[in-house]
């Protein structure tokens, strides 16, 4: 299943108050799941988990909503590490 369009949910900050924003369908108009993800994006932002687990990096708009890093190497890296933390318990 391939990722969220790029562009279509982002996030602003207006009078220091943080506005999750999207883009709906140019065909139908429909605004459902955009609308979901925008909302699931800006709890993670405002709950301080919308960074990277490994690099701590703010995650990109483009990521799905339940990403956990930032990158295909970030995310192997972690892995690495907890194989290697594994094998050091064993």
């Amino acid at each position: 299943m391939p990722g969220p369009e790029p562009g279509t949910v982002w996030i602003e900050e207006w009078d220091g108050r943080l506005h999750a924003m999207f883009q709906c369908y140019f065909w139908s108009g429909n605004t459902g799941n955009r609308a979901k993800r925008a909302n699931a994006m800006l709890r993670r932002v405002k709950q301080g988990t919308w960074v990277c687990r490994w690099c701590g990096d703010e995650l990109p708009d483009y990521l799905r909503v339940d990403a956990q890093s930032c990158s295909e190497g970030c995310r192997k890296r972690a892995a690495r590490e907890r194989r290697e933390r594994r094998a050091a318990r064993s």
